[in-house]
């Protein structure tokens, strides 16, 4: 029989006899011309493409939790169509490209035969369970994404490096899940599918690599030769299987980008930016605090961090994607890893992303510098989705804003566990006002004071006069500041004895999604140094417990108190149009013999590195104690190493993470969560251990300042 007579019965045929006709000898002496490829290809009853159009189709999660027998058999269905199709797809390409090589043909039909005996393998075990092949909807995916191909290359890189290699995944995967549910059978026929796929992807590859680029990595070739909708996502399944792709002959590093690439497979990603000095940002052009030089190596070196609280198929936005050994370091500690787009010149106009359709613009914190570089992606964006900066937010940032917030809370929700309303910070416009409110702090007794900026980042932007008065070059400061930003705010150096601080969302509807309250340190400054991922009060004495916790009378306390505190503040954040993330410091201080807890200490209207923190917690186990923490080069150095990277390769060859026996969260160990092959001066670091005295001890014989939970004060603005 003549391939092309074959291949025609094959993609117009509507029985299973033309589907599954069995072609023992060939020729190719007649290969015919290129033909025009048809809407859909033939199918028997019950499996046409088109007949399912304006009805309900199954998806397969709807089946895949395998609970009953006939479960396991549409799963089968699922599968068995899929094979179908290529094979379809296969017949296809031999009428399509009638002048391909003569080898590449006849590996093709060998490859289409393979094809056939899985359609047969699957359908008879279909029928063994009760499951009728066409009795549930097809999907015609893999024909829409393959069949507009226009050349031999289109098709080895759709079919046989894409939806045939996510199959090394899959059949390997579900191969074990039937084996463990005692059905042999079915087992057996997925190991066969898995062994014939590792020679069709060989088959596909060995022609790509023939007619690829030979400037271009196979990576490189691969991803510029896939065509939409196709993208390499497409090209793996459930879990990652290396030995198959290299027994297919794909390049080491081939499979290394492979296995951390991520795209979203349909939905409109969600995209972030990390702009830590947003602060400094809204009052840029009009007030003094610019950030030094510190600050903004601290953006540059972390700016892959929203890759640990976004979703997988979310994309992040950076200057250099993080290195394929870090990420895949990451994903072997079960951390998913979004899709990077990098960008230069601190634009993103010039990538093909600006193409995309995207649900929402999600930075660090709205200012108009982050409006301004989103702004070509504004025309991809989700109807109804906030699209950037609104002047009427630049209030929300003001520390004399959130004081005035507090006071108004205090007022409603006065507790004897709150703070006095006298404690409340005052907003001053003037020299004079500033020393009137130091005289009356004084006076209601509170001997230890500080004037803050209005807009800046915690721990810079103020000064602690002495007494209560002000020095030659505080006032020189003060005037600075009052001339840049029009106000600060005065109030009491409380005793401080712990910080928390509260997050929660709210959306472009106005509602209100509480995340809850996490634990940070910060050094003698303010500076954000750290915090707690879960365990909360661990290394906290009885009576702080107590007074968290209502003396152990209630339990709930803290969290009523979250929730009252977002709804009160929620109704000025929506008056003036605010959506996305908030997070609010508050502190647990020392008042005469007793505690307090000031709610409001300041009001972020943006992400904050205790929202990261809260986000980490479902990577480590709950009954562990983990600290997150800011480590700088300073402290690396310090500890006898040239810098973070040497720095960072010893902790984590001296206390290596490891997972729980579940293989899903941290047990214990030391992780970087920003690539210290990258960093220049700041690096995330993730602590785990059973208690906190083991954390601080490990920490200790590692290099790191554990005494304060904190270290130099000058080297690590907050963000």
């Amino acid at each position: 029989m003549e391939i092309r007579e074959f291949a025609e019965r094959i993609l117009f045929g509507n029985r299973w006899q033309d589907k599954l006709i069995n072609l023992d000898r060939y020729e190719d002496t007649r290969p015919g011309a290129d033909f025009v490829t048809p809407d859909a290809p033939g199918r028997p009853q019950g499996l046409r493409l088109d007949e399912w159009h304006g009805r309900e189709k199954m998806r397969f999660r709807d089946v895949g939790k395998l609970h009953s027998e006939k479960e396991r058999g549409l799963v089968l269905h699922f599968f068995a169509n899929h094979e179908l199709l290529a094979l379809e797809l296969m017949a296809l390409a031999l009428l399509r490209f009638p002048d391909a090589p003569e080898k590449f043909r006849r590996g093709l039909v060998q490859t289409l035969k393979d094809e056939q005996e899985h359609v047969r393998l699957y359908k008879e075990r279909m029928a063994e369970i009760g499951v009728e092949f066409g009795q549930i909807p097809v999907s015609d995916y893999f024909w829409k994404a393959i069949a507009p191909m226009q050349s031999p290359r289109d098709f080895v890189t759709g079919l046989s490096l894409t939806l045939e290699q996510a199959n090394l995944d899959y059949a390997v995967h579900y191969a074990q899940i039937y084996q463990r549910l005692d059905d042999g059978a079915t087992a057996a026929i997925l190991r066969q599918v898995y062994k014939d796929e590792i020679g069709h992807v060989k088959h596909g590859l060995i022609w790509f690599e023939r007619w690829r680029d030979e400037g271009l990595s196979q990576w490189d070739a691969y991803e510029q030769a896939l065509q939409p909708p196709l993208s390499p996502v497409r090209a793996k399944g459930i879990g990652f299987n290396r030995e198959g792709r290299l027994k297919a002959g794909l390049d080491a590093a081939y499979i290394d980008e492979l296995e951390i690439f991520s795209r979203s497979r349909g939905r409109c990603p969600n995209v972030y930016w990390f702009n830590a000095n947003c602060e400094a940002q809204v009052v840029a052009g009009r007030a003094g605090d610019r950030p030094s030089k510190l600050a903004q190596q601290l953006e540059e070196d972390l700016r892959a961090l929203p890759m640990l609280y976004c979703a997988q198929d979310d994309v992040v936005l950076v200057e250099r994607r993080p290195t394929v050994p870090f990420l895949r370091h990451l994903r072997t500690l079960g951390f998913s890893v979004p899709e990077f787009v990098e960008y230069g010149r601190n634009s993103v106009a010039q990538t093909s992303f600006v193409e995309r359709k995207v649900h929402g613009l999600r930075p660090w914190g709205w200012s108009p510098q982050s409006a301004a570089f989103f702004a070509p992606l504004a025309g991809g964006l989700a109807k109804g989705e906030n699209v950037g900066w609104q002047s009427s937010w630049t209030r929300l940032y003001s520390k004399a804003w959130s004081a005035e917030r507090l006071e108004e809370f205090l007022a409603v929700h006065g507790a004897d566990w709150l703070s006095a309303r006298e404690v409340v910070g005052r907003a001053c416009e003037t020299v004079e006002a500033v020393i009137a409110a130091l005289a009356h702090y004084s006076e209601c007794g509170y001997d230890s004071l500080v004037i803050k900026a209005s807009i800046a980042s915690s721990g810079r932007g103020q000064i602690h006069p002495h007494g209560g008065n002000l020095r030659d070059g505080q006032r020189g400061w003060l005037e600075n500041m009052l001339k840049a930003q029009g106000s600060v705010v005065v109030e009491p150096w409380l005793d401080k004895v712990l910080d928390l601080s509260l997050h929660f969302d709210i959306d472009a509807k106005g509602e209100i999604k509480v995340a809850g309250w996490t634990r940070f340190f910060t050094d003698a400054r303010g500076q954000y140094r750290g915090a707690f991922v879960g365990q909360m009060v661990a290394g906290l004495d009885a009576e702080l417990k107590k007074f968290l916790y209502g003396g152990g009378r209630d339990a709930k306390r803290l969290r009523r108190l979250g929730e009252d505190l977002a709804s009160f503040l929620a109704g000025p954040l929506c008056a003036v149009g605010y959506v996305g993330a908030v997070g609010v410091d508050a502190l647990v201080y020392r008042a005469g013999e007793g505690l307090r807890l000031k709610p409001v200490v300041e009001l972020n209207p943006r992400q904050t590195m205790g929202r990261v923190a809260w986000a980490l917690k479902q990577r480590v186990n709950a009954a562990r104690t983990a600290l997150w923490l800011v480590v700088s080069r300073r402290e690396a150095q310090a500890a006898g190493w040239e810098g973070l990277a040497e720095w960072a390769a010893h902790i984590e060859d001296s206390w290596p993470a490891e997972l729980a026996s579940d293989g899903q969260q941290l047990s214990k160990g030391a992780l970087f969560t920003s690539d210290p092959a990258q960093v220049r001066e700041f690096a995330t670091l993730l602590l785990v251990a059973e208690t906190l005295h083991e954390c601080r001890q490990r920490g200790r014989e590692l290099g790191l300042d554990m005494e304060l939970l904190g270290g130099d004060a000058h080297s690590n603005p907050r963000v």
